[in-house]
């Protein structure tokens, strides 16, 4: 039999192969990554900027070399658009994700902008579309890869390692998104968004320079995103905001659904502490707590695993804390003196 490790190690270094696609980042707390989840919601709020950052952990005390995903934004509306109500958006994005024992690390750096159209006569509703485009970098530590035919023979040195022309690999990538976001009274608003990531499908493999493979194989293949979240006010002090994610890569998909719970602890509803639940179908029970304290946000999340994995990672998940900040500087009006002149 082979140990745990053993198989976690080789399933780690076959995602170097290029014939798996490679799994996208995704977070738990999806709502503070909004630059990661859908480029229209760039510069997508009230205020000067947005800064904020996510940081993910997922395999601690399982594996030796874990899977972490730090990530930062910043993004701000710069100037008017065409419309009175109108602007647009610019931000950036910097993320980089770190799998398993050869050091898996793709870092994305994507810079994006995005337009945002008021409608109707009071702006209440708001079409956003935006896009974005960057490079990503793929590394692989070919010196700690372990493949099958060495397991199987109980050790020795790997002919497939031999392949593994690319170990560090650049290539560009562009998406693309709409978002719908509407107030329907005082009480409540909402937001549906849908995105497309990977638009140009780039060549991601690291078996063979990319100028020379062409195969479909060694794409990255689109991802298809909608997201949307209701917030509602259930009395003075009491909010709820059900949210749901889909992704759809390939003939993978992914369903999440989550309630958040808040609580306002003055009456300019500028303290809210916040506590939720959500559910990742067919994989993991997620608990969520935050604390909103004037512009600034901040969250953390845990996922226990409840599907036949669980059995493999002992109902371990991943944990996430995430924060942002939205500065509003408000410039002081300048008075001119005003100075009487007698009449006679």
């Amino acid at each position: 039999m082979f140990s745990i490790r053993a198989i976690l190690t080789l399933v780690a270094t076959l995602l170097i192969s290029g014939s798996i696609y490679a799994q996208d980042v995704h977070y738990t707390q999806y709502n503070l990554a909004p630059l990661s989840l859908n480029p229209s919601l760039i510069g997508n709020f009230e205020g000067t900027f947005r800064v904020g950052g996510l940081y993910r952990d997922q395999g601690r005390n399982l594996i030796e070399n874990q899977y972490v995903t730090p990530s930062v934004y910043i993004d701000a509306p710069v100037f008017r658009g065409f419309g009175k109500n109108d602007w647009v958006g610019i931000g950036a994005v910097l993320v980089n994700d770190k799998a398993g024992t050869v050091a898996l690390t793709n870092t994305i750096i994507m810079g994006g902008i995005s337009y945002h159209m008021a409608l109707g006569s009071k702006g209440n509703t708001v079409l956003s579309i935006g896009g974005e485009g960057g490079i990503i970098q793929k590394r692989v530590d070919k010196t700690d890869a372990r493949f099958e035919d060495e397991i199987l023979a109980g050790g020795g040195t790997s002919a497939d390692l031999n392949n593994v022309t690319d170990d560090n690999i650049t290539y560009g990538d562009f998406n693309l998104g709409l978002n719908l976001r509407a107030s329907l009274n005082k009480a409540m608003n909402f937001n549906l968004g849908f995105a497309l990531h990977h638009i140009a499908q780039p060549n991601y493999s690291t078996f063979t320079p990319a100028t020379q493979n062409t195969s479909e194989d060694t794409q990255l293949p689109r991802r298809i995103v909608g997201h949307g979240e209701f917030n509602v006010d259930m009395s003075p002090k009491w909010t709820l905001s059900p949210t749901f994610l889909y992704q759809r890569i390939t003939s993978a998909d992914e369903l999440v659904v989550q309630a958040m719970a808040g609580h306002h602890f003055n009456a300019e509803k500028d303290v809210t502490f916040r506590f939720g639940a959500g559910y990742r179908l067919r994989d993991a029970a997620q608990a969520l707590v935050g604390f909103d304290y004037k512009g600034l946000r901040i969250g953390a999340a845990y996922d226990f695993t409840v599907s036949e994995k669980s059995t493999a990672n002992a109902n371990r998940g991943g944990f996430e804390i995430a924060a942002s900040y939205i500065a509003k500087i408000r410039k002081t009006p300048v008075v001119k003196p005003v100075i009487f002149c007698p009449r006679f």
